[in-house]
């Protein structure tokens, strides 16, 4: 019975593991686009925190803004509405009926999409925290 009890943990484990790892593969896919190309509009700043255990700096905080370039931006939010399920929070920041940003938080990242008067994505602001 314990063997079976085991077995039952173990695989409730794995399985929520590999859902983090998949949480936003369309948006992660494009992250690393970002990370290996240079892009115009892509601007990026890696914090790096010193480990106490090795006494090296690791990358911590990943921040990504991406502006005037429509279509990496058109990429980005094809990719969310692929991934929009898997989100933890969705937050709208409207004035009157004007949509001015959508906020979503994943596992370890979190998306911010401006839009502009034209009701169309203008800017992304991304921030990606280490995986524990």
């Amino acid at each position: 019975m314990k063997r079976i009890t085991w077995i039952i943990t173990l695989f409730l484990f794995s399985s929520s593991f590999s859902t983090k790892l998949a949480a936003q593969e369309n948006l992660n896919a494009l992250v690393k686009k970002c990370e290996n190309e240079t892009m115009k509009g892509v601007y990026m700043e890696i914090i790096h925190t010193k480990n106490t255990l090795t006494k090296k700096f690791e990358p911590t905080i990943t921040k990504i803004n991406i502006e005037f370039n429509p279509t990496l931006i058109n990429e980005f939010v094809k990719a969310l509405q692929k991934d929009e399920e898997k989100a933890i929070q969705k937050i709208e920041k409207k004035t009157g009926k004007q949509l001015i940003s959508l906020f979503y938080s994943f596992d370890n990242a979190d998306y911010t999409f401006y839009y502009g008067e034209n009701k169309e994505c203008t800017g992304i602001k991304i921030l990606i925290t280490a995986s524990k």
